[in-house]
C-alpha cells in the first residue's frame, strides 16, 4: 500500500516528468537562461546539450569516489570510477573555445557552442580538466571582467552582459553561495592567488552586508544590489548562504596545494 501511494503521490506532485521543463529542472539550476534555447528530445526525455558544469561535477564526483574506493580497498570500483572520469574528461576537453577563452556548452542538435555564460563554465577548473594556461585565460578574460562576472557583488548566476541578468529571479542573475564555493575551489587548484584572494574577499563582503543589516543568511542574493531581501523567493535563513563566509575562512586558514595539470 505504501509503495503504491508513493507512486501516486509522485504523479500528483510532479507533472514535469518526461517533459522539457522536467529535463531542465534536473540540472539543478531550475530557470537558468543557459537552457532557454536548448533542444529537447521527446523520445529520450533528454536535452540535446553538452553541459560543461554537469560534466565537470560528474568528473569531480568520480574522482572523489575513486579515492574513497582506494581507502576501502575496493580496487574494481576505483578502476571503474577512474575510467568514467577519464572518458568524460576527454569529452570536456573538446568544449574549450580558444576564441571565447572559456569552456562552452554545446547544442548537440546544431553542433554549435552556446555562448551564454554562467559560473558553471568555470567548473572545469574544479574537475582539473583546464590546463594552467586555460585557467589563467578564464580568470583574466572572463571572471575578472566587470562586463561579465566581476563587480561589487560576485558572482552572478548569468553573465552581466546577458539580457536575463536584469530579471534577478532565482538562477536568472542572482548570486548563490554554492556557485561561489565551487568556483573558488577550482581557483584553489591553480596558480591564481590574486583572483582567488579577491574572490574570497568579495564573497565575504556579500555575506556580511545582509548579516550586519538584518542578521540574515540568504538562499541567494541580488547581483546588482547585494541584497537578499529584495525578493520573496530567497529564504532568509538558508544554510548554504554561509558558504560565502566559509570561502574566506578557507582562504585564510587552509594552505593551497596546486593540483593543476
Amino acid at each position: 500500500m505504501g509503495q503504491q501511494w508513493g507512486k501516486l503521490a509522485g504523479q500528483l506532485d510532479d507533472d514535469t516528468r518526461g517533459t522539457r521543463s522536467g529535463a531542465i529542472l534536473e540540472s539543478g539550476l531550475d530557470n537558468s537562461p543557459m537552457y532557454d534555447d536548448t533542444t529537447f528530445d521527446p523520445k529520450t526525455h533528454l536535452l540535446q546539450f553538452a553541459d560543461v558544469g554537469l560534466m565537470s561535477l560528474y568528473i569531480d564526483d568520480c574522482d572523489a569516489l575513486a579515492n574513497i574506493a582506494d581507502t576501502l580497498e575496493k580496487t574494481d570500483e576505483a578502476k571503474e570510477l577512474r575510467s568514467r572520469s577519464a572518458q568524460y574528461k576527454s569529452k570536456l576537453e573538446t568544449l574549450w573555445s580558444a576564441e571565447a577563452g572559456i569552456f562552452l556548452n554545446k547544442d548537440l542538435h546544431t553542433g554549435k557552442f552556446n555562448t551564454r555564460l554562467s559560473p558553471t563554465n568555470f567548473y572545469p577548473m574544479l574537475a582539473h580538466v583546464a590546463t594552467p594556461t586555460q585557467a589563467q585565460t578564464m580568470a583574466t578574460r572572463r571572471l575578472l571582467n566587470p562586463d561579465e562576472f566581476w563587480g561589487e557583488w560576485v558572482i552572478p548566476s548569468i553573465a552581466r552582459d546577458d539580457r536575463a541578468l536584469k530579471e534577478q529571479n532565482y538562477w536568472r542573475g542572482r548570486i548563490w553561495g554554492p556557485m561561489n564555493y565551487l568556483v573558488y575551489l577550482g581557483l584553489r587548484d591553480y596558480d591564481l592567488p590574486q583572483a582567488r584572494s579577491q574572490f574570497a574577499d568579495k564573497s565575504y563582503a556579500l555575506f556580511l552586508k545582509e548579516w550586519k543589516e538584518h542578521g540574515h543568511v540568504h538562499e541567494n542574493y541580488n547581483a546588482i544590489l547585494g541584497s537578499g531581501d529584495d525578493v520573496a523567493n530567497s529564504d532568509r535563513f538558508y544554510h548554504w548562504g554561509a558558504l560565502l563566509g566559509f570561502i574566506k575562512y578557507l582562504e585564510e586558514t587552509t594552505p593551497v596545494r596546486s593540483k593543476s595539470r
